[in-house]
């Protein structure tokens, strides 16, 4: 039960006319939402929604179908397992939604518009808002671009204001070294906040970032632990593909650029990551990330730099920092450092990726290109092939070699092709199409595979292409045991 309910969310309302805030248990006749006190309320009378289904929106969808004015109510997804504390204070948070808007982003649900709910019944859907991006993305939007390299003005901090509020102590940040992450767009590590509502502390952990609003006031902007990362979910107009998945959970990183969909509804080349801390996927454009040609005390070629741009780890590099040690690092860009970053555990991940793959045989074959294409050859035994022959064998076909010779040094017609398991190429005397060829079935069976038959028992010689009895009356009269089974 408990493993369940960290797959659930549940859901705050809040009546925008009346100023009512409460947790949902389901809907009335009328179609707006049943609520009942947040603090009172208990969990297992609460609407929950199982995580990776999408009963959520079906409900809210039979919301806005029955519901008047949906537009009257606005609604905000909590994780179960930590309702008793965060429902608490996004409760607190959406009674007034304005002021607390941007802590409020990453829980706010989206309903869709009366216009949608007319001219598409079907695929009416609700999303929720992706993560609030980080303040180096928000600047990006400004005229300046060096405005994402200069710090926070401190000045307009309210730390009186954050200490009451949020428990926030600005020595305890510096001591840190959060307060200079923070200040220049960064997130800080994970740090335990106390927000104070109804007079009672409640600790959360959550990583903290600024923001400016556009009167030049400096708010905080709390990023709480996620279960996981949302990847099943549309992340700003992009799908993740089972591949970008799996890149994303081994690395944090999604590994190339994607185009994005802004809040504007422009397409934005972006790189994606997942913050280590909080499962929280994060984003920020390409043209907002900084790539320096020299990491530490190591300079990189103008090839790294250009794949590290297009967001592609670059294999194992030798780092030296500026004492002289030296670290054996994978470097990739990081949307959540804004920046490139020593992805953690990369060298060591892609040397057991390399020994395992060595394990079982799968290291590159040197009969393979290095795209994993077969490699053109032009003979083979010293027998040269024709164009077409050629053209066949790097298709994958089977190659009919006619002037190979077997082991008694016969000529014989031999079936060559690329063996996809064994990464090679490989020959045989049977053709793997139907059986052996005709002309060299007795012949297989006498020179190769040591067999006789009544009409070759006697022979010593051995035999050639087409031939499948004595060819003169010299082979006939040969006195010669059989040295296998007979055929």
């Amino acid at each position: 039960m408990a493993q369940d309910q960290k797959l659930e969310e549940v859901l705050i309302a809040r009546n925008n006319e009346t100023g009512e805030v409460g947790a949902v248990t389901g809907l009335k006749e009328d179609g707006t939402p049943k609520m009942t006190d947040i603090k009172s309320a208990k969990l297992s009378d609460l609407v929950k929604f199982q995580k990776g289904q999408n009963p959520i929106e079906a409900f809210l969808s039979n919301f806005v179908r029955q519901c008047q004015n949906p537009t009257t109510f606005g609604f905000f997804r909590v994780p179960a397992d930590r309702y008793d504390t965060v429902g608490t204070v996004i409760g607190d948070l959406a009674k007034d939604p304005k002021a607390n808007a941007e802590m409020l982003k990453n829980n706010k649900v989206e309903l869709p518009s009366a216009e949608q709910k007319v001219e598409q019944p079907k695929q009416t859907t609700t999303q929720t808002e992706p993560p609030a991006q980080t303040a180096a993305t928000d600047n990006a939007q400004a005229p300046d671009k060096e405005m994402r390299h200069s710090a926070i003005d401190e000045s307009k901090i309210d730390w009186a204001s954050l200490k009451e509020k949020w428990g926030i102590d600005r020595n305890a940040l510096e001591k840190s070294g959060d307060l200079k992450e923070m200040l220049y767009n960064r997130k800080s590590k994970l740090v335990t906040v106390t927000p104070t509502f109804a007079g009672e502390k409640f600790p959360i952990d959550a990583r903290l970032s600024f923001r400016t609003d556009p009167e030049g006031n400096v708010k905080v902007v709390p990023h709480f632990i996620h279960k996981e990362p949302k990847l099943d979910q549309e992340f700003e107009g992009y799908e993740f593909s089972k591949e970008d998945k799996a890149a994303l959970r081994e690395t944090g990183n999604l590994g190339k650029v994607v185009e994005l969909t802004d809040k504007n509804g422009n397409k934005v080349p972006s790189y994606v990551s997942i913050d280590r801390l909080t499962n929280e996927v994060v984003s920020v454009p390409v043209k907002d990330v900084f790539i320096r040609d020299t990491i530490g005390q190591t300079k990189l070629t103008i090839a790294e730099v250009m794949q590290l741009k297009e967001g592609k780890p670059l294999p194992p590099k030798e780092i030296s920092d500026k004492n002289g040690r030296t670290y054996n690092v994978v470097l990739q860009v990081s949307a959540d450092r804004k920046g490139v970053e020593f992805v953690p555990g990369g060298a060591r991940r892609m040397e057991q990726k390399e020994q395992h793959q060595q394990s079982n045989g799968q290291q590159q074959s040197s009969w393979l290109t290095k795209d994993g294409q077969i490699k053109p050859i032009s003979k083979w035994a010293g027998v040269p092939m024709t164009p077409q022959q050629q053209a066949d064998y790097t298709a994958g076909k089977v190659v009919v070699m006619t002037d190979m010779v077997d082991k008694k040094g016969q000529p014989c017609t031999v079936y060559l092709q690329f063996n996809p398991e064994k990464q090679r190429p490989t020959t045989s005397l049977n053709d793997p199409r139907v059986k052996v060829a005709n002309e060299s079935q007795t012949q297989k069976a006498v020179n190769n595979d040591g067999l006789t038959n009544e009409a070759t028992k006697h022979v010593a010689e051995p035999l050639q292409k087409y031939q499948t009895e004595p060819k003169n009356k010299a082979q006939q009269e040969q006195q010669r045991k059989p040295k296998g089974p007979r055929m």
